[in-house]
């Protein structure tokens, strides 16, 4: 009884701890360096240099990523000295780093669960092929769901976004008119490509993870 516990807590966690570890990989410069050094990242269309657009974007980062949050948005301003981000783009910001502290704290414990409860099944002889049989079952759940939500993304990125936006903030607080500072720096086309990236090294690492598991329980 104890190992099926054990092997249903290494299959059920893993999708989420490699989505929340590609997720937070990708909240770090390079990624935002990456998109904005990409020949078809769209323009901004009211007059920022691609300098400043850079900086700014990378302030957000910080926002939502360091202490003390997105309070330090209050004092950035603009190269003519206006605010560039207004109290609602604040607001949403803060509401971020709330979630992703909140996320990661989440996936931390899960990560350990799911370490234990392997490095558990693992040590005893008689459940050692478990240990491996859940990896491989656990790596197959991750490939489904993420493939699923890869392709609500492709066919209908707008409603995938919307939903994602309903289920984990406020009313419409996300929602912001195209002048807005936020929409300028992080585009559609970033948060589809910041989509792909996740959901293809979550696969990858997916099918690695089965490709290990399955070369074990062949020995």
């Amino acid at each position: 009884m104890l190992s099926r516990v054990l092997s249903a807590v290494v299959v059920l966690s893993l999708p989420a701890v490699l989505l929340l570890l590609n997720v937070r990989l990708l909240m770090n410069d390079w990624f935002i360096r990456l998109e904005y050094a990409r020949p078809d990242f769209p323009p901004d269309l009211y007059g920022m240099s691609p300098e400043e657009r850079l900086e700014l974007a990378l302030t957000g980062l910080r926002s939502v990523t360091q202490p003390p949050g997105a309070s330090i948005l209050q004092e950035v301003r603009f190269a003519d000295g206006r605010p560039a981000f207004n109290e609602r783009e604040i607001r949403h910001m803060q509401d971020v780093y709330v979630l992703q502290g909140i996320a990661f704290r989440v996936g931390l414990i899960l990560a350990l669960a799911l370490i234990g409860a392997w490095v558990c099944l693992w040590f005893s002889p008689a459940t050692r092929n478990l240990a491996w049989q859940s990896l491989n079952r656990g790596g197959l759940l991750t490939l489904g769901l993420v493939l699923g939500i890869l392709l609500g993304f492709l066919f209908s990125f707008d409603a995938a976004f919307t939903l994602f936006h309903r289920l984990f903030f406020e009313g419409d607080t996300w929602l912001f008119p195209p002048t807005d500072t936020l929409i300028r720096l992080y585009p559609e086309k970033f948060w589809f490509d910041a989509a792909v990236w996740i959901g293809g090294l979550t696969i990858l690492e997916a099918i690695g993870l089965i490709l290990l598991a399955r070369w074990r329980l062949s020995l």
